[in-house]
């Protein structure tokens, strides 16, 4: 009897402790030392655990952030639609201003304004650093204002892609950064405006490395071009007649891309209303030395400087344009010269308000009808 016991204790143990157990006819196991001996009340000591394989740590799947991916795509856009060519090529450049402009993912994300200037190290890629004041170092830079079309097809289309760009952070800004070349050899009429009214600035131009594009959370908000420190570089300068408008050898009005025909279709029936609201418009403001101040070269330091000198550029302040005068916000006062704010005679704000409007709409009127045409199938013929 006790050797039963003994045997069925003997086979328990065996079980818990994965150790193999004596069949009950075989003879018992010498007994172990006392001191080591399990007793039949006792409870054996747990078996170490038996060794695991080293886990391999995962990475945190983390998203990559929306406007990285659309930096992404549009970089692949802007490389394919503006690739190098001869920087003098005329006809590549207005090929690119074509794709550019047509570009959906960069014009919508866009949506109705972009910043464009030169990229300064000190002041970074926080758009608003570049808003200066009258304490502001002189050779700090300032942005300029500009319709999402507009900017592509006359600014982003002086500029070649190589191919190669990169995506990073910066902050809370997605910055999008490619390769690029400059297409310095064009005639002085297929620039947006006389770039080499400033040795500087043509040579900024000229000796540009790169293009930045600058993502907030929702929405693309500016564009730079990065050059190398003008302390490093040769001056390059340009004959400039101070002038900047013209007309070439033809007779035909110049810089021709800063025309409506050049960034609006042949067949939009708009383009010839919109082009005689606009010189009515300009003509009074001329009459108010309105542009003394919204001229490129930017005598009165405006920050997010708005173009009235040319038409298409002027094109990006026709909502805000209204809103301005009908709030007699222009011209800024002086009260060191004892000047007022706004102007102060009601007939003449009367007769410009009118003008804004009728500017504003027929612009309104010309997009309109660019965003139906590029809806249509290419067989159907476009209508007003």
């Amino acid at each position: 009897m006790k050797y039963t016991i003994v045997t069925a204790i003997l086979i328990s143990l065996g079980a818990r402790t994965g150790t193999p157990a004596r069949a009950a006819s075989q003879p018992p196991a010498a007994p172990a030392p006392p001191a080591s001996a399990p007793s039949p009340s006792s409870t054996p000591a747990p078996a170490p655990p038996a060794a695991q394989p080293e886990k391999k740590k995962v990475p945190m799947n983390l998203k990559v952030p929306v406007e990285a991916m659309l930096a992404e795509r549009i970089a692949k856009q802007l490389v394919a639609a503006s690739p190098v060519a001869d920087p003098a090529d005329a006809k590549a450049r207005d090929a690119a201003a074509e794709k550019l402009g047509a570009c959906k993912d960069l014009l919508e994300a866009a949506h109705s304004r972009i910043l464009w200037g030169g990229f300064h190290p000190e002041q970074g890629y926080d758009p608003s650093a570049y808003r200066l004041h009258d304490r502001s170092r002189e050779d700090f830079f300032q942005l300029t204002e500009l319709n999402p079309m507009i900017w592509a097809k006359l600014y982003l289309s002086t500029f070649m892609f190589p191919g190669p760009y990169s995506v990073r952070q910066e902050g809370k800004f997605t910055v999008l950064e490619l390769d690029a070349k400059f297409r310095g050899g064009l005639d002085a009429g297929e620039y947006p405006y006389p770039f080499w009214h400033s040795p500087n600035k043509w040579t900024a131009y000229m000796n540009a490395e790169k293009v930045i594009l600058i993502f907030e959370p929702g929405r693309l908000v500016a564009s730079m071009r990065k050059s190398p420190n003008p302390l490093s570089v040769r001056l390059i300068k340009r004959q400039w007649d101070t002038k900047w408008i013209w007309t070439n050898d033809k007779g035909e009005p110049q810089p021709r891309v800063s025309l409506f025909s050049y960034v609006f279709s042949k067949d939009n029936p708009h383009v010839a209303e919109l082009d005689r609201s606009y010189r009515a418009l300009e003509s009074a403001f001329r009459d108010q030395n309105c542009m003394t101040c919204h001229a490129p070269d930017n005598q009165s330091r405006i920050n997010d400087l708005l173009l009235l000198n040319y038409p298409n550029q002027a094109l990006v302040m026709r909502r805000s344009l209204v809103t301005v005068l009908e709030d007699n916000q222009m011209p800024p006062g002086n009260e060191l010269a004892h000047e007022p704010t706004g102007l102060q005679d009601p007939e003449v704000l009367k007769t410009l308000i009118k003008l804004a409007k009728e500017f504003e709409k027929q612009a309104d009127d010309a997009f309109a009808y660019e965003q139906l045409r590029e809806a249509r199938p290419r067989t159907e013929p476009a209508k007003p």
